[in-house]
């Protein structure tokens, strides 16, 4: 889908850009963004819009859902990017898995210009899965951010184009 924009912004994707534009504002390139109490709602922003982007190519999101982001690394890379690294919980059985975000926002912070979204490890076949609170939960969170480009994501979906 590379050069295509949405033809509509959906409300996931209105909270996300809301939330987003001001920490991209106050933060140079490179910078960590640690959300204060007031901008934490950009994790739960995230849990709606990001099973919106999976659905639009995988037909088993319609009966799925996130409860939980836990951010190991969310940064600016770039202007009006970030990247957001960390385990996602799935809402059907409270299990985490790996995830990788890259977006960026529009010129005018009002929708998302691209995304790179990878979410899953596939091991044999299947998508892992580690029950919430588990320790190996904790270890995969402290080493994803150190082997994203040996992951073997179960889902990847992008689109946009990146503008400078």
């Amino acid at each position: 889908m590379a050069g295509q924009t949405l033809t509509s912004t959906s409300v996931p994707e209105q909270r996300v850009c809301e939330l987003l534009a001001p920490l991209l504002r106050s933060r140079e390139v490179g910078d960590s963004i640690a959300p204060s109490s007031d901008d934490g709602y950009i994790f739960s922003a995230f849990e709606f819009f990001l099973p919106g982007v999976l659905r639009e190519i995988h037909a088993e999101w319609r009966h799925e859902s996130l409860d939980g982001i836990y951010p190991a690394s969310f940064r600016k890379t770039g202007d009006r990017e970030i990247e957001l690294i960390g385990l996602a919980l799935f809402i059907s059985d409270q299990t985490l898995t790996p995830l990788h975000v890259r977006l960026q926002l529009s010129p005018d912070f009002d929708c998302v210009s691209w995304i790179d979204l990878k979410l899953g490890e596939r091991i044999d076949g299947e998508c892992r899965r580690e029950p919430y609170g588990s320790a190996k939960a904790s270890g995969t969170m402290l080493h994803v951010s150190n082997r994203l480009d040996s992951i073997d994501w179960y889902y990847h979906v992008g689109y946009g184009e990146q503008r400078s």
